[in-house]
């Protein structure tokens, strides 16, 4: 009976929500011999959360990410803007700073898969030559896995909705590039706004 009582009060606690979310990638191309500058591209896709009658939850998104840099030094004449766009997957979990109530804050932490969709540099100009724009797929690796933190604030608008405010900073862990020097990674800080809408019976 208090297995079933526990079950029950489980159940009765699940909280889930989904909706859309869009905003703005500042993004750049790190690493040691790295001459990259920030660049500004779109982010949007959707999310999945899940949080439960404590602080506690955890969400999933699908996102189209921009990202990339530009490439600037001057020594050598040479610059380009380098595009990178990706289907990226962040799992994270999330601390709520309250229980309940029409403002939940929240932090959260976890990894982010990143599947390039294309790539592509343009701009370029090479010891003072401008050159045509080109595909790049063939130098970058398809997979970019990575680790994403952040914070969200949460507000009630109406019964089962509320408008989300994101910021989180995504690290590249792998190289991008198919060759292995230089060495480069991802770094990503992301702007978003958000509208969730409460699913199932339990929310």
């Amino acid at each position: 009976m208090l297995l079933v009582a526990s079950s029950s009060t489980l159940l009765a606690q699940q909280r889930w929500s989904a909706g859309p979310r869009l905003g703005v990638n500042i993004s750049s191309l790190y690493g040691k011999s790295s001459y990259y500058n920030a660049k500004v591209g779109l982010v949007a896709g959707g999310f999945v959360s899940y949080s439960s009658i404590n602080h506690f939850g955890i969400s999933a998104d699908i996102l189209y990410s921009q990202r990339g840099g530009k490439y600037d030094q001057p020594s050598d004449r040479s610059s380009h803007t380098q595009h990178l766009n990706y289907l990226e997957i962040p799992v994270v979990a999330r601390y709520y700073l309250n229980l309940s109530g029409n403002f939940r804050p929240n932090l959260f932490i976890g990894p982010s898969l990143g599947i390039l969709l294309n790539s592509k540099r343009t701009d370029s100009i090479y010891q003072g030559q401008a050159f045509p724009d080109a595909k790049t797929d063939e130098e970058f690796e398809p997979l970019d896995l990575g680790g994403t933190a952040g914070f969200q604030a949460n507000f009630k608008v109406k019964n089962r909705q509320r408008f989300l405010i994101d910021a989180r900073y995504t690290l590249g862990l792998t190289n991008v590039r198919t060759n292995p020097s230089p060495w480069l990674g991802n770094s990503t800080v992301s702007l978003t706004l958000g509208y969730s809408f409460g699913i199932g019976r339990n929310y």
